[in-house]
């Protein structure tokens, strides 16, 4: 049995079958001020905690791709005040002004 041709109106426009555009497949944490800072201080935080529980899991990669991991933990713990300052203020603004 053959389908039905596709008439103008029933055909989907540039935003698709969702409605909501390319516009929105596009975005990403890189490109929205807030999503990256949050993003940045959940790593902060994450590397922190796991540098508490696996001392040696995070120290003996210093260098590398796994060094960021190290130089997040690093900056955690020397900038701990500010960070979680920033964490506050992050979830204050997630929770009540969005």
């Amino acid at each position: 049995m053959p389908l039905p041709p596709l008439h103008a109106s029933s055909a989907p426009g540039p935003e698709g079958r969702c409605g909501r555009g390319f516009a929105s497949l596009t975005r990403s944490a890189i490109f929205n001020f807030q999503s990256l800072l949050t993003v940045i201080l959940l790593l902060l935080c994450t590397c922190a905690y796991i540098l508490s529980l696996a001392l040696s899991l995070l120290d003996r990669n210093k260098t590398g791709l796994l060094g960021i991991f190290w130089k997040c933990v690093r900056t955690g713990e020397r900038n701990s005040p500010y960070v979680a300052i920033c964490c506050i203020v992050v979830a204050f603004s997630i929770l009540f002004i969005q």
